[in-house]
């Protein structure tokens, strides 16, 4: 299979290519064909190439041709995939072909049905490299690429102002972030002298060999998270996600919360032998991710978009897989990663198939009912809220109650895991909370719209399929890391992570070597414990289990006795604490400090550069020299009158001065 990598990437751009060259001059409304085509081809072989290391648990690797060769810089064009890649091409590609699905029944009719499926496929060939690069500057190629398309489909509605003002936000804000990461490159291949991670002389085999700085490697991980910190919406810079709900509700879906909000995570998981060498810039990952979990969640609390509530609530959960990344829980990240690919894009088509059926509302306040009238939208996006509230049996539950766990039990800085935990024991209420605040007033109670003029609907079926497709998955997907920490899924991804995994052993063991020449015999036992396989106890596990799913439930019970029963009414409370509550609503006030302190002052130093500098100062000085020279010509020209007899007066006089000069000149001579 590794001769055939090349195809899963080039299928989606070929069909990209052809729509927009092609299908919108001859058959723009048969678009989608191509590009549903294409996705579904490199399903298939990223299925094929799933089994054959699935198989023989061992790498594919794929060198097409040399990129760049600059002196000791080499980059290659090469393609490679083991464990992490199969997990990411399967997850990508399943995904991204039932949104294409779905999209031909939610764009029919669209005056542009043959850009959007130009863009969409365009999207998932730059991921796909991104997913398949054998090099960090490839990555940076599909990362780039994935940010492009981005900034076109959050745009795709070009002709409002609030879409272009998304699109160039989200530009602009991950542009931030991008800095950083290549940046990072830059220091990988100072350090190491190549910028392959794979191989025998990549980075992470010249990493396991030789003796590298710590502060050299603190530094590469912070960049390197710099730019996940943008891709994959992390405080400070998350907010470019809310406002990119501006693009069609596909978008959201493919790109917002299954795919490119992904690659952050998966830089930092694919980059984890540097990170685990660097435990500053892990405790940096594990706090932003825990702050960002807990701020997203809160503000998804009183949004009333319902794609605003899904993206806050995709912010929330971004933060949850950071936090696992940083205490050191790999595959329990990716494990979150995919989980959440399934749920989340379950709940942005579900909330697209609302907006559908409302006739473009999308305003919760002004819904209410709606599972009697969609009755398959309602089901699965009630299967996707549990999961997301993490709620047993569901994919949300296994994942997030190990992330939880691997917090408390991190021996990275088992001193800070337990505010970490506590911290996402919090979210994981507040998750809950909101999450069935959503689906009770979209669903439940009395219709808050006008019935004369709005008539619901259930969306066609090339819409809900792709929706109970999505549902069922999310609902078995559990299964595969189920025993916790030691399922298929955590057994298939050990290999990726091993590196890590010995290292952290090693840490382990040097660390009770300390304590035991301390004295300090319980802080040995529990060392030696951990050294011991590293598994997680069963006591443990079950005892965060249930703390888990009572707080979920607690949550759940919360939104219903507050939206249900009306025992506290959310708008008295609003009244009551306008402070807290305009807090929440305005984002934590975020985009306001940003507004204030950067794009403000920006403008004005802009404006100043504009008026002052370049008009007065460069534009005065050069009109100012031009109109001098302007003003002599003008002076100079009246001496041009065309009359003959002024020419020859002037040519005498001129004889006459230049006469008297030389007599001037020759008497003083010979004096």
């Amino acid at each position: 299979m590794d001769r055939y990598l090349v195809l899963i990437p080039l299928l989606p751009l070929l069909a990209s290519g052809f729509n927009l060259l092609v299908s919108r001059k001859y058959f723009p409304e048969k678009a989608h064909i191509f590009a549903i085509l294409s996705v579904a081809g490199s399903f298939i072989l990223s299925l094929l190439v799933f089994r054959e290391i699935y198989d023989n648990e061992g790498p594919l690797h794929q060198h097409l041709w040399s990129w760049i060769a600059s002196g000791r810089f080499h980059a290659e064009i090469g393609l490679f995939a083991d464990q992490l890649t199969a997990v990411m091409l399967v997850m990508v590609t399943f995904v991204s072909l039932l949104v294409h699905i779905y999209s031909v029944g939610y764009m029919h009719g669209d005056a542009s049905f043959y850009r959007f499926f130009s863009w969409l496929p365009l999207f998932v060939f730059t991921m796909l490299v991104l997913v398949l690069a054998d090099n960090y500057l490839l990555i940076f190629f599909g990362w780039e690429g994935v940010g492009l398309c981005s900034y076109l489909l959050i745009g795709y509605y070009y002709k409002r102002r609030s879409a272009g003002n998304a699109a160039k936000k989200a530009f602009i804000v991950n542009r931030i972030g991008d800095v950083g990461f290549g940046l990072g490159i830059m220091l990988i291949f100072t350090t190491f002298g190549t910028i392959s991670f794979a191989g025998e002389h990549g980075v992470f085999s010249e990493l396991s060999h030789g003796d590298y700085s710590t502060k050299t490697l603190t530094a590469i991980g912070l960049l390197l998270f710099t730019g996940a910190v943008g891709k994959s919406a992390q405080f400070p810079l998350h907010v470019w996600l809310p406002d990119a709900m501006e693009g069609p509700t596909p978008v959201s879906a493919l790109i917002h919360a299954a795919t490119m909000v992904t690659a952050g995570i998966y830089l930092v998981a694919r980059s984890n032998p540097i990170y685990m060498q660097a435990p500053d810039a892990m405790m940096v990952v594990a706090v932003i991710g825990a702050f960002t979990a807990f701020m997203g969640a809160t503000i998804a609390t009183v949004q009333n978009d319902i794609k605003r509530v899904v993206a806050y609530s995709t912010v929330s959960q971004l933060g949850y897989m950071a936090l696992a990344l940083g205490v050191g829980a790999w595959v329990t990240a990716i494990f979150h990663l995919v989980a959440h690919a399934f749920f989340k894009a379950c709940l942005f088509l579900g909330s697209g198939s609302v907006i559908h059926g409302m006739h473009e509302e999308q305003d919760i306040q002004k819904m209410g009912g709606l599972r009697k009238f969609m009755p398959i939208t309602f089901w699965t996006f009630l299967i996707a809220s549990l999961a997301n509230a993490g709620v047993f049996p569901f994919a949300g539950f296994w994942s997030k109650d190990e992330i939880i766990t691997g917090a408390w039990e991190s021996s990275i800085f088992p001193r800070f895991g337990d505010l970490l935990t506590v911290v996402a024991l919090v979210t994981a209420f507040i998750s809950a909370y909101y999450m069935f605040r959503l689906v009770f007033l979209t669903f439940f109670g009395k219709p808050r719209f006008d019935e004369s003029k709005i008539h619901p609907h259930e969306s066609p079926s090339i819409m809900t399929l792709p929706l109970v497709i999505l549902a069922a998955v999310t609902i078995v997907f559990g299964a595969v890391g189920y025993p916790p920490d030691a399922g298929r899924f955590h057994k298939f991804l050990e290999p990726v992570f091993a590196t890590a995994q010995h290292h952290e052993e090693a840490v382990i063991a040097e660390t009770a070597t300390h304590e035991e020449e301390a004295g300090e015999t319980g802080a040995v036992a529990e060392a030696a414990e951990h050294e011991e396989g590293h598994h997680i106890s069963n006591e443990t596990i079950i005892t965060f289990a249930v703390i888990s799913t009572i707080l979920a439930l607690g949550g759940i019970l919360l939104s219903w006795l507050v939206f249900m029963k009306r025992r506290i009414d959310p708008v008295a409370f609003a009244v009551d604490h306008p402070g807290l509550y305009n807090f929440l609503y305005k984002k934590w006030y975020i985009d306001e400090v940003y507004n204030a302190e950067v794009v403000f002052p920006m403008r004005r130093l802009a404006m100043y550069l504009w008026q002052i500098i370049d008009v007065k100062v460069i534009d005065g000085t050069l009109m100012g020299v031009a109109r001098g020279f302007g003003d002599l010509s003008q002076g100079l020209r009246t001496l041009q009158t065309g009359l003959v007899r002024n020419y020859a007066l002037a040519i005498a006089l001129g004889m006459v001065l230049i006469i008297g000069i030389y007599f001037a000149a020759f008497s003083s001579l010979f004096r």
